[in-house]
């Protein structure tokens, strides 16, 4: 049985504003967190994601809509609360259920109970769950430019400009997105919260910002205001698993994961700008975003902003068919100094002074993977991504080649 400690962030490093007059405002890249920084406080304490072996479980049917993945994760909770009562196992205690990615469930269990548990035939791994959050954010307040009319930001000309979606879906896990955002078309009936208190309980709504901005890079509106997206007006489903405070549980991730596994179909795309900021590899994360990519969904994460090799971090080190890891350039092609790099990076994407929408129906100028990773989901969903040259600068033997649309 493993016990990790550990801190996700998404990985945004920022300089924020409104649309300015000109793009010339280079936001500075802002160093993450050492990773000798003390994060042993961020685990959950008493709070376990149980991945079982698969089959364990009635396979569930239901697909399609949010009504139906909701029904069914239900049944799968009194399944396991039947199966497993042996373990003191109540709708108390057992916090959600997981049946398409993984077969699981988290719940709050006694160290006794953990260590039954772990000696059941059934349970694949039993795993602390942790806290995630946001980097903080560096603001630099501005005017908007009211004359702006579907401003172009550098990053998408440079992976090919804006193009028609195909009839296809961008599922952002994230912190939500502006369901109202005039510059946004979202699928409210399909987004979803996985966040268990507080107003964020409530709405797949953005509270914080940073989906917001992820998702006008992946689809904003040709509308004639703000920006453009490189998928412009493609269908956004919000599934919120950061709070307004920027902070949230691990297994809500899974739990996302789950849920576009249940819903999504061939074609559709997942952006992930989420990884941990110290070195930290996960298996039940992993194999999650496998099983996802393994249903035809492709899946796009940030590579990391800890100037490290990415094949320390999860899910960033995930390799295979329809798994994109990506890091970070700047507007002269060079390798931003805190992207991570390595063998699990499959393209480089523009991610330094990137404008996107804001909550608030605003925009802002931030930076980091997080930001790279939506060109290339953008890319996926209106032709799909090639190579486009080379980074400048990169870290190792293999400069990662640059995202352009196919």
């Amino acid at each position: 049985m493993k016990n990790f400690k550990l801190k996700i962030a998404a990985l945004a490093i920022v300089s924020a504003g409104f649309i300015a007059c000109n793009n010339s405002e280079d936001a500075q890249d802002i160093a993450t967190p050492n990773a000798s920084d003390d994060i042993s406080t961020d685990f959950i304490t008493n709070k376990y994601i149980v991945v079982l072996k698969e089959g364990t479980l009635k396979a569930p049917q239901a697909r399609g809509s949010k009504q139906a993945y909701e029904t069914s994760i239900a049944a799968l909770k009194s399944e396991v609360i039947t199966d497993f009562k042996d373990f003191n196992l109540n709708s108390d205690n057992v916090k959600a259920t997981f049946g398409y990615a993984l077969q699981g469930f988290v719940a709050e269990l006694t160290q006794a109970e953990v260590k039954k548990l772990s000696n059941d035939s059934r349970v694949e791994s039993i795993e602390n769950d942790f806290q995630i959050s946001l980097e903080p954010f560096k603001k630099e307040e501005g005017q908007a430019e009211t004359n702006r009319r579907d401003y172009t930001p550098w990053g998408i000309t440079r992976v090919g400009g804006p193009a028609s979606p195909i009839n296809r879906t961008a599922w952002i896990v994230d912190s939500g997105i502006d369901l109202d955002h005039p510059d946004l078309r979202v699928d409210t009936g399909r987004s979803r919260t996985f966040v268990t208190s507080g107003a964020d309980a409530s709405s797949a709504n953005d509270r914080n910002g940073h989906g917001t901005h992820v998702a006008g890079t992946v689809g904003a509106l040709s509308n004639n205001i703000g920006v453009i997206g490189v998928a412009p007006g493609v269908n956004l489903v919000a599934l919120k698993v950061l709070a307004g405070n920027g902070n949230g549980d691990f297994s809500w991730t899974i739990q996302a994961l789950d849920y576009v596994a249940a819903n999504g179909r061939s074609g559709d795309v997942v952006n992930m700008s989420l990884g941990p900021r110290t070195r930290y590899t996960d298996n039940a994360t992993d194999n999650a975003v496998r099983r996802v990519a393994s249903r035809g969904i492709r899946v796009v994460m940030a590579a990391g902003n800890s100037n490290d090799n990415s094949i320390y971090y999860s899910p960033a080190r995930v390799n295979g068919t329809n798994i994109y890891t990506i890091s970070n350039m700047d507007i002269n092609e060079r390798i931003a100094a805190t992207s991570n790099y390595g063998s699990p990076v499959d393209y480089a994407a523009p991610g330094t002074s990137i404008w996107s929408t804001w909550i608030g129906g605003g925009y802002r100028n931030i930076s980091g993977t997080s930001m790279a990773a939506p060109h290339v989901t953008g890319l996926l969903l209106s032709g799909g991504v090639r190579s486009g040259g080379f980074v400048r600068s990169d870290k190792d033997s293999n400069r990662d080649r640059i995202a352009v649309r196919r």
